[in-house]
């Protein structure tokens, strides 16, 4: 099992995080499958993960970029599909289901929702807008860049209404 097949089932939403961390990685690794396999079978000695598997996934990732047309920004399709489930699972929560915790994570992070789509270029779902502020603020830590206390403190909402949509992603595809 891959990191990403096991990210999948554990977490929805790491999943996806990971799948765009894992993009641009093949972004800046400019498409080179000697580079890419490397890394691959890097990783997979570090997470304890077949090294073959993480080569061919991290290989998928790349043709599914190139064949998205997604080589510079964009998502390759098998994430784009599993952002519109998340969408529709997030209505399904709020709508029929009426997860009452679910429905609290997500107010509770609807204010740092609405800052996030002042500053967005386009409108977008807030299932996307969680995961692009999800993905900045990784991004920030990751370059061990400062991240003030305003935005940590704003990040705990987006982080707990991440782990409530996940929650609900096994409760619903995995009936746990």
């Amino acid at each position: 099992m891959t990191v990403a097949a096991r990210k999948k089932q554990e977490h929805i939403v790491d999943h996806v995080l990971y799948c765009w961390q894992m993009e641009d990685l093949v972004r800046a690794s400019q498409f080179q499958p000697a580079v890419l396999e490397s890394w691959a079978e890097q990783h997979a000695l570090a997470e304890g993960t077949d090294p073959q598997a993480e080569i061919d996934w991290i290989l998928n990732v790349a043709k599914a970029l190139r064949a998205a047309g997604a080589t510079e920004t964009g998502h390759a399709s098998e994430v784009q599909e599993t952002m519109m489930e998340l969408a529709h699972l997030h209505e399904l929560l709020l709508g029929v289901m009426a997860d009452a915790n679910y429905k609290q994570a997500f107010e509770s992070a609807e204010p740092l929702l609405e800052d996030l789509a002042k500053r967005a270029d386009k409108e977008a779902h807030p299932v996307e807008q969680m995961v692009v502020g999800l993905y900045g603020w990784l991004v920030l830590r990751m370059r061990k860049e400062t991240v003030s206390a305003e935005t940590e403190s704003a990040m705990v909402g987006l982080r707990n209404w991440a782990n409530a949509l996940a929650k609900g992603h096994l409760k619903v595809y995995y009936g746990k």
